[in-house]
């Protein structure tokens, strides 16, 4: 029988011997075919071989450099060393406003997300007009004489166009332009800052304002802050700079002056830095001779002062973070100030957070804060109105008064304490338990009370009358009624159906509810300032009797006609 021949379907692989290990290498030629050189290659060769391929890259040696030890400052000019290079910046590191921090991890949120948070930014937040049954009259973000007496350029001028593009572009312009925004006039200051309030989006910041006010011992032809009278910090308080530091600008500590002369970034931050700290101790001081005259009357001499000693304009409005403490630790260095805005404030509490707390004590558990989370329904303000006797007595020349936006605790200005069980009097004619009219604030002669925003359907019209619109969306009648459900053709399953406009009545009912909240704040602010007049008018001496004028933001015959019908309707919400 023949033998079977098979084909192998595997071969065992022939050994090969690594081209450093042979004697004589080999060599790839032009066609493809191996070659053996006739030179040996020793092992020095092949080690600057290695040495070559595995050289670092320029990226890898500058990297490395940072790595290395550094010199002491003192030491690199007698050793002849270059100055370390900065290391590079970490992701998700970020330096805006003289300060460094870290962003979210992530990608940034969508905008949708930002435009109804309390945490979005102010430019983000702002309400639009357009459908929503509210109109703005005077957009409260773009006014630039919310301070009475400013001057303002006109906007037809190029002072307008130059105070504006610096407002738009503060943050590059405090890091490039730093030496000269301090030699500005006075003037151009005072407006700089409410430009900076609308435009800019952040506020002035705390490195900005400790530039713009540099004086002549910090920095050459600077104007300094001794005649500044309005200080507007809109927007400001609590995007870059908090009331906790402005306590601290607002007294003026003496240091040791530099060359004025010098105009270095450095020298800018040394100021800066001086001016935080604290005065050193007069028994620390060492003197570079003890034949120095007046060495230790000159420390004695060199006692804090006033920053701001012509001040009589300021204003805190739109404050992201206001606190009513801060404030009132910032009221001792506003004795000379006429003019006071605190617009779109929260309601003057010292303990805000706290409002649905309780602590134990002997006698059972109890708030722990002066009021509650019930105490403005109940109608109690007398934790408000300790506050504001609080701070009326550090504004004694307090004439005018901007609380615009804060109708939600409008009423404490009026708000007298019950009398006691026990029937003991009050002190004072106004009582022991009201804000002070015909006390510390009996100069007081104009307070604006506006909302900020005034409904559609009380805008004047074309004609120059107002519309009877909002006897319909309130009375629920006409085309614009939101008490029956409105009903219009459809294509339903029959013809000539009809079916429900879901979102053209919740539309209508959203407009309802807020016009109807519109007029009870206004009612609320009729109340107080009733209450007021009540107060001036009992008041003797000081006051005088003299009436308080509210600003309501509004003049139109039709809209009190409006708030009489809606009191004559619902009594009660007085």
């Amino acid at each position: 029988m023949p033998k079977k021949y098979k084909n192998p379907q595997f071969s065992k692989p022939s050994s090969s011997v690594h081209p450093s290990l042979s004697s004589s290498p080999s060599v790839t030629s032009k066609n493809g075919f191996s070659t053996t050189t006739s030179s040996t290659t020793t092992v020095n060769e092949l080690i600057q071989h290695l040495r070559r391929s595995q050289a670092p890259s320029a990226a890898d040696r500058a990297r490395d450099d940072t790595n290395t030890r550094t010199v002491h400052p003192s030491l690199k000019a007698i050793l002849q060393v270059a100055d370390t290079p900065p290391p590079r910046p970490r992701p998700g590191m970020r330096v805006t406003g003289g300060r460094r921090a870290r962003g979210p991890a992530g990608p940034p949120p969508p905008t949708s997300w930002l435009t109804h948070s309390i945490h979005a930014p102010s430019h983000l937040r702002r309400s639009k007009t357009g459908g929503n049954g509210l109109k703005t009259e005077l957009p409260t973000l773009e006014r630039l004489d919310r301070l009475p007496g400013i001057h303002l350029p006109k906007e037809s001028t190029l002072i307008h166009q130059t105070l504006k593009s610096l407002a738009r572009n503060w943050q590059w312009h405090i890091e490039y332009d730093r030496h000269y925004l301090a030699t500005l006039p006075m003037r151009y200051k005072e407006a700089l800052l409410s430009y900076i309030a609308v435009y800019s989006g952040v506020g002035v910041g705390r490195l900005g304002l400790y530039t713009l006010f540099l004086d002549e011992t910090e920095l050459e032809d600077a104007t300094g802050s001794e005649t500044l009278t309005h200080l507007d910090l809109a927007t400001s308080i609590g995007s870059f700079l908090t009331l906790k530091e402005l306590i601290a600008y607002f007294t003026k500590q003496p240091h040791q002056a530099s060359d004025p002369s010098s105009t270095s970034a450095n020298y800018i931050e040394s100021a800066i830095s001086a001016s935080d700290s604290a005065p050193a101790d007069a028994d620390n001081i060492i003197p570079d001779s003890w034949d120095t005259p007046s060495l230790f009357s000159a420390s004695l001499i060199s006692t804090p002062s006033p920053r701001f000693p012509a001040l009589t304009h300021l204003s805190l409005s739109h404050s992201p973070s206001a606190s009513w403490r801060f404030l009132l630790a910032l009221a001792p260095h506003l004795a000379t100030l006429t003019h006071l805005s605190l617009a779109y404030w929260p309601v003057p509490s010292l303990t805000p957070n706290s409002k649905t707390c309780s602590t134990t004590s002997p006698v059972g558990n109890v708030d722990y804060g002066a009021s509650n989370f019930y105490s403005e329904s109940d109608g109690d303000w007398s934790e408000a109105v300790g506050i504001l006797r609080r701070l009326g007595r550090k504004t004694c020349c307090l004439k005018w008064l901007d609380l615009e936006g804060c109708g939600g605790w409008i009423e404490a200005l009026g708000w007298e304490e019950p009398p006691r069980e026990d029937g003991i009097e009050k002190i004072g004619a106004a009582g022991g338990g009201a804000v002070d009219w015909n006390g510390c604030w009996r100069a007081v002669e104009v307070v604006k009370v506006g909302q900020g925003l005034i409904p559609e359907c009380l805008v004047e019209d074309e004609g120059g009358g107002g519309g009877e619109d909002w006897r319909r969306i309130l009375k629920g009648s006409g085309p614009s009624s939101s008490g029956p459900i409105a009903m219009r053709p459809g294509t339903a399953s029959e013809p000539g159906g009809a079916e429900w406009d879901g979102a053209s009545e919740r539309e209508k009912l959203r407009v309802k509810k807020e016009l109807q909240a519109w007029l009870k704040t206004e009612l609320d602010v009729s109340k107080a300032e009733t209450a007021v007049r009540n107060i001036r008018r009992r008041g003797g001496g000081g006051g005088g009797g003299k009436p308080v004028v509210f600003q309501r933001g509004w003049s139109a015959w039709w809209i009190a006609e409006a708030l009489k019908e809606r009191e004559a309707d619902h009594p009660q919400t007085r």
